[in-house]
């Protein structure tokens, strides 16, 4: 094989693969969309009925899950953040890093061995709260540290 051919083959192949390393979820109920590499989430838990999201898994115990839910407390921001802290420590774990601004939320913390990371997106009327979670083992850090943000950055909802 003359090594000009193999190395256009080696190019389309490359992009195809690049092209097919992440998938982008919709949730056609909420509105809400995230973008994740697929190759390494790459186990798709069934659709709940209700037609909320999606979670998927990895190998090594990461799960990543995407849903939209209406905001039926009236939360805001801050006030989700509080619910959600109060949760973590009730059932055991702790929260390492929260912030907000006018319309977002993020959560981070540590529980039975996992990291877990939360990004919450408040539609402009806040009547829906689009989410994403990531849970993994924390010996899998140097692999998730790397990825969460880019995914959480990744939602959006309409």
């Amino acid at each position: 094989m003359p090594a000009r051919f193999l190395a256009v083959l080696l190019v389309v192949l490359g992009t195809a693969a690049a092209q097919a390393d992440s998938l982008t979820y919709v949730n056609d109920r909420f509105g809400t969309t995230l973008t994740f590499p697929v190759d390494i989430f790459d186990r798709i838990d069934p659709p709940p009925a209700n037609g909320d999201g999606r979670r998927f898994r990895s190998e090594d115990g990461a799960e990543l899950a995407a849903y939209g839910q209406f905001n039926t407390l009236d939360q805001t921001p801050d006030t989700l953040i509080q619910w959600e802290t109060g949760m973590v420590k009730e059932n055991g774990g702790s929260v390492t890093y929260s912030a907000s601004g006018k319309d977002w939320a993020v959560i981070s913390g540590k529980q039975g061995g996992d990291t877990f990371y939360r990004r919450h997106e408040f539609s402009s009327d806040g009547s829906v709260i689009h989410s994403m979670e990531m849970r993994y083992p924390a010996l899998a850090s140097s692999i998730y540290d790397n990825l969460v943000g880019q995914i959480a950055g990744s939602l959006e909802g309409s």
